[in-house]
């Protein structure tokens, strides 16, 4: 049986971290399931989008809890 783990991960304790990574994770399958539809300026959007989800994660990541 697996014994609780002492100090818990970055993953639990930033909750604003795991906010976002949940955001962009929704948003990567949304984006999955219409990419043979895409046109090149949806896809150009949808990359600008996660890029700016990836920015905020790293700010997050970084961010003193």
């Amino acid at each position: 049986m697996p014994r609780p783990d002492p100090n818990p991960s970055e993953r639990r304790s930033n909750l604003e971290l795991r906010t976002v990574i949940d955001e962009m994770l929704e948003r990567i399958r949304d984006f999955r399931q219409l990419t043979g539809a895409w046109t090149p300026e949806e896809r150009e959007r949808a990359e600008r989008e996660l890029e700016a989800i990836m920015s905020r994660i790293r700010q997050a990541a970084i961010r003193p809890e």
